[in-house]
């Protein structure tokens, strides 16, 4: 029996060492677990004080900072930093409770070690965006808002932020330049965009800043939507400035006069074609051989209904309009009559000219005052004379 129970010895202590190390491997597991876990829910249960607990770390000072404000989560967040020295996040949680603790001195030592490991934190561009801006250096204060909209691009203090930076032209210059880099920073679409709810302070900046980055940043999709906003808060002027900058085809005071850009299944904005939609009008775009895009209209009712229409902001003075009927007879061609009114009224409607350069263009002058800030050019066409439109042209004399 002793002769037997020696070499079985061994063996036990052989499956005890290995039960021992699936147990330590299964507890650093579940460690490791509830650690990630407690990176995307704080609230789930953790454990602190072993080698790789940054994320419950993290967590605890998270919720220390909340709950028993941000001295007490000093402690957890340089614990964190111990499981995890060259992640900015863990550092940049200390920076934050520092400065919120008052320890001012410690959190910039804090966010200038953050910094050094990358410019990917969120709270460590907005501390540097801060002090940029109390030291009057726009420059880098619009390079570390640019950095946190780059990874955050609809960040709940951005309107905040872009609002402070762009109160002076420097500052709105200096956005200007950021939007203008290319490749385009995907936060640009939303300056455009997400701009229902901002005050027309906001607003005229973001006009100017627009006016100072040119064409090329945004297309008139997205340009419409601030232009629409513009509309609705009678800032007529810096509407029509942002969609002629961003829109405008040609040097003419209409939008799209060749009806190039014109899409008749899509709705219409700001200060695109407004086609009328009754039953009674029809609206169709047409080819000629040579590729050239006119638009075709007809009315099919009792009388002169408008057909096309376009909001213009004008000052007072004398322009010319002009306008070609291709494809169209002599006698169709009379039965348009345009009007550039504040009122929209077929009675200040006026049947065109023929300008004497060809056939089919015609030309009409009107005298614009200052009744109005925004004129509405209608198109006006009477019952069965069916046309074909293009070229439409305005000009100041």
């Amino acid at each position: 029996m002793a002769d037997s129970a020696g070499p079985a010895m061994p063996h036990r202590l052989r499956q005890a060492a290995a039960a021992a190390g699936l147990i330590a491997f299964a507890i650093a597991a579940l460690l490791s677990g509830t650690d990630r876990q407690s990176r995307e829910f704080p609230s789930a249960p953790s454990v602190i004080g072993w080698p790789y607990d940054t994320g419950a770390a993290r967590a605890r000072a998270i919720s220390a900072f909340i709950q028993k404000g941000p001295k007490s989560a000093i402690g957890f967040a340089r614990r964190a930093i111990l499981s995890d020295p060259i992640s900015a996040q863990p550092i940049s949680l200390l920076g934050r409770s520092q400065l919120y603790a008052g320890q001012v001195q410690e959190a910039r030592k804090t966010f200038e070690v953050a910094g050094q490991l990358g410019w990917r934190d969120g709270m460590t561009q907005i501390y540097w965006l801060d002090q940029a801006i109390q030291a009057g250096d726009i420059k880098v204060a619009a390079e570390r808002l640019d950095a946190l909209l780059r990874q955050s691009p609809r960040d709940e203090n951005r309107d905040r932020f872009l609002a402070i930076v762009s109160a002076t032209p420097e500052g709105r210059a200096a956005i200007a330049l950021r939007l203008k880099a290319v490749p385009t920073p995907q936060w640009a679409p939303f300056y455009v965009s997400d701009v229902k709810d901002l005050p027309d302070e906001q607003l005229t900046q973001r006009v100017d800043v627009m006016l100072r980055t040119g064409r090329g940043v945004w297309d008139c999709a997205y340009a419409a939507a601030i232009t629409q906003r513009l509309i609705g808060a009678n800032m007529l002027a810096a509407a029509q400035s942002v969609w002629s900058a961003n829109c405008g085809t040609s040097n003419s005071l209409v939008y799209d006069g060749g009806f190039d850009q014109l899409d008749t299944t899509q709705a219409r904005t700001g200060f695109d074609w407004q086609l009328s939609n009754r039953g009674d009008v029809d609206v169709r775009p047409a080819t000629d051989i040579t590729g050239n895009r006119s638009l075709g209209l007809e009315v099919t009712s009792t009388r002169s209904l408008p057909v096309l229409r376009q909001l213009i902001v004008l000052p007072p003075g004398t322009y010319q309009l002009t306008w070609r009927t291709p494809d169209t007879t002599l006698n169709a061609a009379r039965g348009i009559s345009i009007s550039l009114d504040c009122e929209n009224n077929l009675a200040n409607a006026l049947p065109g000219k023929p300008d004497g350069s060809a056939k089919d263009r015609y030309v009409q002058i009107f005298t614009i005052d200052a009744k109005c800030p925004a004129r509405t050019l209608t198109i006006w066409l009477a019952p069965n004379f069916p046309i074909h439109l293009d070229e439409i042209l305005l000009k100041r004399m």
